[in-house]
């Protein structure tokens, strides 16, 4: 069984796009939080969602525009793009995502936007967070976002281990793992081009990718429909 691992769309319809041709057919798609928030699409990003009949866990912009809860916490930029979301979406939108659960368990996989100890706002980037998750885990393998910058962190006898991981390379899991995937919409690891990851839940590994997509065309998009533009100009830097 292969399940696509996708987070952080933000609202970025192209990339989305772009990421479900490029990874061919799956069994399932998971996404890790922050589908709006940023981006010129919301609504289609959250339809297409819903065609692909994709599994999703709430991030802190999904909830922000939901609800408006955790907005003070935001920059005045992003605070600005949740404003415009909030008015953008239709009821029957912001209710949908005033709904997503903040962690939902699989049988081996548990899935959250930031962290099972703060699921909507800590940030994975060290081994002694990922331990902390690791801990409160009723699952092997945990899936995350939030950094917008791929990553693995597999726990072994001696501790959690950090792995630099590369794209088209296949990472076995062992016995526990946490995953992010990278975001889609908005990568900010230098690498411009789209991020996600594909499980091979048969093999009992993850292989990251990277997929191209038309950065003019969202950065166009963006500028049209008002965002501040330092959201279209970071697109192209992978920032």
């Amino acid at each position: 069984m292969k399940v696509a691992l996708l987070s952080d769309i933000h609202a970025n319809l192209v990339a989305l796009e772009a990421v479900l041709a490029a990874m061919g057919p799956v069994d399932a798609l998971w996404v890790t939080g922050d589908s709006v928030g940023y981006g010129p699409d919301p609504s289609d990003v959250l339809a297409l969602l819903g065609e692909r009949r994709a599994t999703l866990v709430a991030g802190n912009h999904d909830r922000a525009v939901a609800t408006g809860q955790g907005l003070e916490l935001f920059n005045p930029i992003a605070a600005a793009a949740v404003l415009v979301h909030r008015e953008w979406l239709k009821p029957e939108e912001c209710d949908l995502l005033a709904a997503l659960p903040e962690t939902l368990e699989t049988s081996e996989f548990t899935l959250c936007h930031g962290s099972l100890r703060d699921p909507l706002w800590e940030y994975v980037f060290t081994p002694q967070a990922a331990a902390a998750s690791f801990a409160l885990a009723k699952t092997a393998h945990c899936c995350a976002g939030h950094t917008h910058v791929p990553g693995l962190y597999r726990r072994t006898a001696t501790g959690v281990e950090p792995l630099r991981v590369r794209a088209e390379t296949p990472y076995s899991l062992l016995d526990r793992a946490f995953l992010n995937p990278g975001s889609v919409g908005q990568p900010r690891d230098t690498d411009p081009r789209a991020s996600y990851a594909v499980l091979d839940l048969d093999d009992g590994t993850v292989t990251f990718h990277r997929a191209s997509y038309q950065v003019g065309e969202t950065q166009r998009r963006i500028r049209e429909r008002g965002l501040p533009a330092i959201l279209a100009d970071r697109l192209a830097f992978g920032m």
